[in-house]
């Protein structure tokens, strides 16, 4: 290879490398300032850190009764407000306690059953404090209509906790 050659090749190098660093460093400015609009306003908005990651919100807060099964979460980062939804199943047996529950606790709504199934209508929203972080949790289920003393016929309830990341 001739020396002319090595040298751009190097030169080509160099200049991958420094992109890849500038594009690095750029990715950390954009956290730092993310997170210090997140300082500054989002705190008191109960919107979630912008680093935060989709996970069981429950077992994060220390409030999940072992009878709630984690499905899974979901996150939408292309929505504006960035949001994300933890999901959960608890069986029909365990749905009254589980209501109960979610409502001494959080103040999540009673279930009511509306045309098609039991819920808690609109999601409830949740903070633990003026500086703490916002949950929209909300559960039902679509059924035929059974009494509270026989949701154990019901297979499942699914419950949601959701957060959100950015102002609307």
């Amino acid at each position: 290879m001739s020396t002319t050659r090595a040298a751009h090749l190097v030169s080509l190098s160099l200049c991958g490398v420094l992109a890849l660093t500038g594009h690095a460093a750029a990715g950390t400015q954009d956290a730092d300032a993310a997170l210090a609009e997140w300082e500054a306003h989002g705190r008191g908005d109960g919107l979630a850190r912008p680093d935060t990651q989709c996970q069981d919100f429950l077992l994060a807060l220390g409030r999940k009764p072992a009878t709630i099964e984690y499905l899974g979460c979901e996150q939408d980062d292309a929505s504006y407000l960035q949001p994300m939804t933890a999901r959960y199943r608890v069986s029909g047996a365990s749905a009254v306690a589980v209501e109960a529950y979610l409502h001494q606790t959080f103040g999540m709504p009673m279930l009511t059953y509306a045309c098609c199934g039991w819920s808690t209508g609109a999601p409830y929203a949740w903070r633990a404090g003026p500086d703490a972080v916002g949950y929209d949790i909300g559960m039902g289920v679509e059924t035929v209509r059974y009494p509270r003393e026989q949701w154990a016929r019901i297979p499942g309830f699914e419950i949601r906790v959701g957060v959100v990341r950015r102002s609307p």
